[in-house]
């Protein structure tokens, strides 16, 4: 488990490649979980929320385009998935319409869910990315 950890970190500015489904997964439930900790701590400003999220950022990119790529998918499908969160104040605005709203929620969660399942894919051998990855 630990590896997997330690391998997050090592391969941060490496998005070229494949990553396994555990290389992925492991990682980012740890994180979060952490990330749910660190932000359950400090009520309010809590300065190691920010700093967390700032040495996680970078990592999570990272595998989450190379676990994409041992898909068979572009790890740029990632910036779709950001950009779908700037629709999130239309969802927020007294004065947008109700079918925008809906537009909006509906396209975040599509987007997202989407990434999810490019994800949970298996790897299929040999790709356009790479070898298949040894566990």
């Amino acid at each position: 488990m630990f590896t997997y950890l330690i391998r997050f970190f090592k391969k941060a500015f490496q998005f070229r490649g494949r990553a396994t489904r555990r290389e992925y997964w492991i990682p980012s439930l740890i994180m979060a979980a952490v990330g749910a900790l660190v932000g359950a701590k400090g009520k309010g400003d809590n300065p190691l929320d920010g700093a967390f999220t700032a040495i996680v950022m970078i990592p999570s990119l990272s595998v989450t385009a190379r676990r994409y790529q041992d898909a068979g998918i572009t790890g740029w499908y990632q910036l779709p998935q950001m950009l779908s969160f700037l629709l999130l104040p239309i969802v927020f605005m007294k004065f947008t319409k109700k079918w925008m709203k809906i537009t909006a929620i509906t396209v975040m969660a599509a987007v997202n869910i989407i990434g999810l399942v490019f994800s949970l894919m298996p790897s299929e051998g040999d790709n356009r990315y790479g070898k298949k990855p040894a566990r």
